[in-house]
């Protein structure tokens, strides 16, 4: 895991709030057992070793700062974008027929609950998560202000506070995917043309127990 940051300048948060700043060693698990007593990955920065339990946060020197650069991108990327046809994350595995039997209309109220909704939530925040980790995310939630590579946790935390006529964006420019979720809908609509990108989306889905479908046109 830490490996990928051998050689590289990041900035590192302990989870003691100590932060260092410097091209890092990686050293695999073990390697300073017989010193340290500790058994885990670790980084060097300036000639102090930090472990991977003591590690809050690693990002780039300047942080996840969104530039005028970084805005114009995403803004332009988003009006691309919107113009795409979309597909949907949701509980179900397909559209329902509009002349299905069942009760679809109350299920789907149901599942639009505040318990129900938040199980949800938390699988769509999973997906994005892990989405994160093959690359950077951009997220809005009122179309104007951007924030990339949000802390997980307050990412989670956005989602669950979720309410009202409120919606959260999220980008994934490298891999031109947007994603968004609406407060009053369980599910998320997927703008993606890659396949491959579109099969991992798929595949994260499907873990969390979630099908990817496309939206049809009446």
């Amino acid at each position: 895991m830490l490996s990928r940051y051998d050689g590289k300048t990041i900035r590192l948060t302990t989870t003691d709030g100590e932060v260092f700043t410097g091209r890092a060693e990686a050293f695999p698990s073990g390697y300073a057992l017989d010193t340290f007593g500790v058994e885990e990955e670790s980084v060097c920065i300036n000639d102090t070793f930090v472990f991977l339990s003591q590690i809050a946060r690693i990002e780039p020197p300047e942080g996840f700062a969104v530039t005028d650069a970084d805005r114009e991108q995403y803004d332009r990327l988003t009006g691309e974008l919107l113009e795409r046809p979309f597909r949907i994350v949701s509980h179900l595995p397909h559209p329902v027929p509009k002349d299905a039997g069942g009760q679809a209309f109350m299920v789907g109220r149901y599942f639009r609950l505040p318990p129900q909704l938040a199980v949800l939530r938390r699988k769509q925040a999973r997906i994005l998560l892990r989405m994160n980790c093959f690359a950077d995310m951009a997220v809005t939630a009122d179309g104007e202000s951007w924030e990339k590579n949000p802390d997980p946790e307050r990412f989670v935390k956005a989602l669950d506070d979720l309410s009202g006529a409120r919606f959260l964006r999220v980008l994934f420019p490298s891999e031109r995917v947007m994603i968004e979720l609406n407060a009053n809908d369980a599910r998320m609509s997927v703008v993606c043309e890659d396949a491959a990108t579109l099969e991992t989306i798929r595949q994260l889905a499907g873990a969390e127990g979630l099908f990817l479908w496309k939206e049809q046109k009446d």
